[in-house]
């Protein structure tokens, strides 16, 4: 029986062909390349919206107190002096100053609320102010029966049925003040809840303000 001797040219063949070069980056080079170029760009944006979502938070909370404190203390004020004689309530026609005071933080608040959240909290305040400022001239209105408190903001869009009866039945002496109080408070409340759930003009936090801020 033969054995079988390979062919010498094949094995030659076979012996003598080169293996292919392949070049490949390490793979740490690769992470670490990409770990620089996704920081550099991505951290700057997710830094910015950690940061303004803390800051427009505390914008909110901010607002949202200022509207609280001062509706309460100016209805309350409101109420003492509806229950105080006309000539300790004012002195002619000048504007008492628990007045002052009221329109001063009216004034505040409203450029807080445009320069922040825009039209509509504006007008929603307005609302609101209107009958805080109202009521605050029918508690402190002069022997005469007019007015002393100037009412600058009236709301030109929102309306509420409930605080226009409610006001009617007061300066007609159906009610007191009491009902009125409850329905403006609940109307502010109805303000600082919505704010609560707006966007802060000038701060990087939706999903739309990230993508600006990764390609600006």
């Amino acid at each position: 029986m033969e054995a079988t001797v390979p062919k010498p040219g094949v094995m030659a063949t076979q012996e003598i062909e080169p293996t292919p070069f392949r070049w490949r980056i390490p793979t740490p080079i690769v992470v670490a390349v990409l770990g620089i170029v996704l920081g550099s760009w991505l951290l700057p944006a997710f830094t910015r919206q950690w940061d303004d979502r803390q800051r427009a938070g505390e914008v909110k909370a901010s607002v949202v107190a200022e509207i609280a404190s001062t509706t309460g203390r100016a209805l309350l004020d409101a109420h003492q002096a509806s229950m105080a004689d006309a000539a300790a309530r004012s002195s002619g026609r000048a504007i008492p100053p628990a007045g002052k005071e009221w329109s001063v933080a009216n004034m505040e608040i409203r450029a807080r609320l445009r320069a922040y959240f825009g039209a509509k909290a504006v007008e929603h305040w307005a609302l609101v102010s209107q009958y805080v400022t109202s009521s605050l001239s029918v508690a402190y209105r002069g022997p005469d029966g007019a007015a002393v408190i100037p009412n600058p903001w009236v709301s030109r869009t929102m309306r509420s049925p409930q605080l226009e009866l409610l006001f009617r039945k007061l300066l007609s002496g159906e009610e007191g003040f009491e009902g009125l109080e409850i329905a403006i408070l609940s109307e502010a409340e109805k303000l600082t809840s919505s704010l609560l759930g707006m966007h802060v003009r000038g701060y990087s936090t939706t999903s739309r303000d990230f993508v600006a801020d990764l390609f600006p």
